[in-house]
């Protein structure tokens, strides 16, 4: 039987978790470390398991950082914890992470930001379609300067390998950019899946071959 647990740090930032069987034993401990004011374990736990990319862990993390709770208090660590969080689909992140990075300066904002794609850009590259689209929402939501053309690249490169989700978000992106530059749009995401491929080399999937000989037709065709 699931049971939501929620322990108000600060309202109205609040440490919530599913305790299940399902969970793993490091996530139930540090809610449990917790609950009983050893926010210090807490924090370590939560981080263990957030930076290999549990989002209820990331979540915590955040509320940790924001209310100086087992770690000094940090406003821009929590609003890349709680960006983090978002990125995996978490319910409630992404008004978390409003809450929290909404009142930064633009500069910090970006620096997230940044920080982010840096962690995300080689798994991108290697080919996990959800970083991909991690991405793509970085681009399209995150930045104080929302660039869809750059989103809907990650997206298209994303469709193009059937990642779920991606066709409907490509879409989404395509219809915020005006429409004489649609084509240039679709374009720069060809480029995008061309460049990608050949970074990929011996392990680029088959419809890499059909994108590129498109692009660079055979003499005489």
């Amino acid at each position: 039987m699931m049971r939501i647990w929620c322990r108000t740090l600060l309202l109205p930032l609040a440490l919530c978790g599913a305790l299940t069987s399902a969970r793993a034993d490091p996530f139930r401990e540090a809610l449990e470390a917790a609950d009983a004011g050893r926010y210090g374990a807490a924090a370590a736990g939560f981080f263990s398991l957030a930076r290999s990319g549990d989002g209820e862990a990331a979540y915590n993390l955040a509320v940790l950082y924001a209310t100086g709770r087992g770690v000094p208090q940090n406003s821009t660590e929590a609003a890349f914890w709680a960006l983090k969080a978002e990125l995996t689909g978490l319910t409630g992140a992404g008004g978390l992470r409003r809450k929290l990075m909404d009142p930064l300066p633009q500069e910090t904002r970006d620096a997230i930001a940044a920080r982010t794609e840096a962690e995300l850009t080689p798994a991108a590259q290697s080919g996990d379609g959800a970083a991909m689209l991690a991405l793509a929402a970085i681009a399209a939501s995150v930045r104080s300067a929302p660039d869809p053309v750059a989103a809907h690249a990650w997206q298209s490169i994303a469709a193009a390998l059937d990642v779920p989700g991606a066709v409907p978000a490509r879409e989404a992106s395509l219809a915020m950019i005006p429409p004489a530059e649609r084509p240039a749009a679709q374009d720069r995401a060809r480029l995008a899946f061309i460049d990608w491929c050949a970074a990929r080399a011996e392990a680029a999937p088959p419809n890499c071959a059909v994108v590129t000989a498109a692009a660079h037709p055979a003499p005489g065709s």
